[in-house]
């Protein structure tokens, strides 16, 4: 890693979050706060790594009429957008019903589809110091030799490569056994636990499995950093074992995009030279402010 620069790649999307006052009620009305939002978790990250006084490039696809709307939302927080357009798809669009810690999410992918690896230029590497890739551009975007045709070019400019795998749900309608081909040659994995679980295998709910299902990970990436909500984070490494890093309590007011600014703080504090173990921490602090307010970026 030789650049001080991040390029994010992937998803940017209209966020509506549902908060409802109480359980919902079918057939009828239940009354709920409901707010609009830019989103995305490869954008997300991108604001909040931003904010954290980073240089990055985001590249991503919307629909037609929304480059502007976005690149705005992303220049506020100080990001370089490289936007195309889809004549025909819409800006992707996902309704997040929030309880508590928990969320429920549906989703149209929508013009993030049409993303294409030939967008992410040698330009954009050269002098990067890392590659920030989500899970979700795997599913409906590059093919597996794509992303490894891509991962091989950053890593010949010398570009540290991460990715978020970005969602349970679409890893399974991937397959996990071809979700694993296709990412190995990253340099850092950032699942959460059930992603993690997923990807190693581990079927039996009722274990912890965390030491074993680091070892497993290992297998995909040299370094991996596993995060598990409010609970503690593992920093595993093929050359030091499992570490962690301790979590402390705040106050949730919305969960959405915690994970992409832990993911954002955690690379933030890598580019200053830090170790992963410290980075991670870094990352714990700036999710701790995340979910603190409503929506998926800084204020």
């Amino acid at each position: 890693m030789t650049g001080s620069r991040v390029v994010v790649v992937g998803d940017v999307i209209d966020d509506i979050i549902v908060v409802p006052a109480g359980p919902i009620r079918p057939d009828t009305d239940t009354t709920a706060r409901i707010s609009r939002h830019a989103g995305g978790s490869a954008a997300n990250t991108a604001a909040w790594m931003s904010s954290l006084g980073v240089d990055v490039d985001f590249v991503g696809c919307v629909g037609a009429g929304d480059r502007e709307r976005h690149s705005a939302a992303l220049r506020a927080h100080g990001v370089t957008a490289h936007l195309s357009e889809d004549s025909e798809l819409v800006t992707g669009t996902i309704v997040i019903i929030v309880d508590g810690e928990q969320r429920t999410m549906l989703t149209d992918r929508g013009a993030n589809s049409s993303l294409g690896v030939a967008q992410v230029t040698d330009e954009l590497l050269a002098n990067a110091g890392v590659l920030h890739l989500t899970g979700y551009s795997l599913v409906d975007s590059f093919t597996a030799d794509e992303l490894s045709t891509l991962i091989e070019r950053a890593h010949a400019h010398a570009v540290l490569v991460t990715l978020d795998p970005g969602s349970v749900g679409f890893i399974d309608d991937y397959g996990a056994d071809a979700f694993r081909d296709a990412i190995r040659g990253i340099d850092v994995l950032l699942p959460n636990h059930d992603e993690g679980r997923l990807l190693a295998g581990v079927t039996d709910t009722a274990v912890d499995g965390t030491e074993a299902m680091l070892i497993s990970l290992l297998d995909l990436a040299p370094a991996v950093v596993l995060t598990h909500g409010a609970g503690t984070v593992a920093v595993a490494r093929r050359d030091r074992g499992v570490e962690r890093v301790d979590v402390h309590p705040v106050e949730v007011v919305d969960p959405t995009g915690a994970g992409d600014a832990f993911t954002a703080g955690l690379i933030s504090a890598l580019l200053t030279g830090v170790d992963l173990v410290e980075a991670a921490a870094a990352g714990v602090r700036v999710a701790a402010v995340a979910v603190t307010r409503a929506g998926a970026r800084p204020a």
